[in-house]
């Protein structure tokens, strides 16, 4: 692991922890520092379900958004975590390891959205792998195409989670699961 290594057994957050990402079959997650597919619904759906509240990304994914946008996700407090010293706007935070990061979600949470019940981890690759092992739900927009990529979302033991809800569509479905106790 890479950026914000550390044991998540340290890891503790009042809110609930959640990952969202979007995964065709092949689990590839992008490609040359994109989503290889456009699903304007999947978009609608990550926005409607992350507004208001803190997003934990790495600093790739971060300057992708970035470079997408123009401006970091509105309406959210984004956490980047990385190593680097990074210029940042009000409602991004820079977080050099793990419990900084959800550190830094928690006070975001109560400060600035209101006390939200949950903290969205959106990627890359590394930092969903670096966090799989201390979410208590993952919302994935599975993606029924076999694109080529070069990033892929990590293995996740499933017998872990039990699907709690999928909404299926023309190409794609939205599933979350919840960690068994």
């Amino acid at each position: 692991m890479s950026d914000g290594d550390a044991s998540t057994s340290a890891l503790e957050t009042d809110r609930e922890l959640v990952a969202i990402v979007a995964v065709a079959d092949n689990g590839v997650i992008g490609n040359d520092g994109d989503m290889p597919w456009h699903i304007p619904a999947d978009l609608k759906h990550f926005k409607e379900t992350t507004m208001d509240h803190p997003v934990i990304m790495g600093r790739v994914t971060y300057e992708g958004i970035l470079e997408t946008l123009g401006e970091p996700l509105p309406g959210r407090t984004t956490i980047v975590l990385t190593s680097r010293d990074l210029e940042t706007p009000d409602n991004t935070v820079v977080a050099h390891d793990l419990e900084d990061a959800l550190a830094k979600a928690e006070i975001a949470a109560r400060e600035r959205h209101d006390g939200v019940d949950r903290v969205f981890v959106a990627g890359g690759a590394t930092i969903y792998e670096q966090f799989l092992p201390a979410v208590d739900r993952l919302i994935i927009t599975e993606v029924h195409d076999e694109p080529d990529g070069d990033t892929y979302f990590p293995e996740w033991d499933r017998k872990s989670f039990r699907e709690v809800s999928r909404d299926e569509h023309d190409g794609f479905a939205f599933v979350e699961y919840t960690r068994r106790e």
